[in-house]
């Protein structure tokens, strides 16, 4: 018996460690790597590894540095599963932020027609009828696929899987400080599951024979 659960949780850790590494990293800091692009057209680009990946910067409306693009592509056999808010610092309760499929952004940044999906996000920020929320340690992915929040844009179901998306970071008042962690996660293939089932059935066999020898 010992030996048929000690196989079960090796088989599990193997596919739980596959599917979520639980890493974290900063990709870019603007403290230490400099500005991000701003300009739609050549956004900074990151490709995701199956992990938390940080993304730290500062936009202020009020001195002309009011947008940041960024392009990620998410590599086949991964999904990013959340984006979440992990800080927000700033006299001004929202920002903005949206995106659209692609490796660039094609068409107004101020037409909801133009998004895949967006939202405002800070320590008060109103989407909606909802009420002003504090959205810090909040994924931000559910709201911008919220067809009633996010209306007129073209919409999405989360996770997004692999491709490019092409994303903008906005604030057109004070100057305002986040950091946004892009979580991605690999999703296991059908082989994958297949090895599992095979790795589980010697557990899961029933040992009879075994028990009847032992028993005479």
């Amino acid at each position: 018996m010992w030996v048929r659960l000690f196989s079960i949780g090796i088989a599990f850790t193997v596919v739980t460690f596959s599917t979520s590494i639980g890493r974290a990293a900063v990709i870019w800091n603007e403290a230490v790597n400099g500005a991000l692009s701003a300009n739609q057209a050549a956004p900074t680009a990151f490709t995701l590894s199956p992990e938390t990946n940080s993304i730290i910067g500062t936009v202020n409306g009020s001195i002309g540095k009011s947008q940041d693009w960024v392009e990620i592509t998410i590599p086949a056999g991964d999904d990013l599963s959340t984006l979440v808010l992990a800080s927000y610092t700033s006299t001004d309760n929202q920002g903005f932020t949206g995106f659209q499929a692609g490796s660039t952004f094609v068409g107004s940044a101020f037409s909801a027609g133009s998004y895949t999906g967006y939202t405002h996000f800070g320590t008060d920020a109103t989407n909606g009828a909802l009420p002003a929320t504090n959205l810090v340690g909040d994924d931000l992915l559910s709201l911008m696929a919220n067809p009633t929040l996010a209306a007129g844009s073209t919409g999405f179901t989360p996770p997004l899987g692999p491709g490019s998306y092409t994303f903008l970071i906005q604030q057109l008042g004070a100057s305002t400080n986040f950091q946004f962690d892009f979580n991605v996660t690999s999703v296991p293939e059908p082989a994958a599951l297949g090895l599992l089932a095979l790795t589980l059935m010697p557990a899961l066999r029933p040992r009879r024979r075994a028990e009847i020898r032992l028993n005479r």
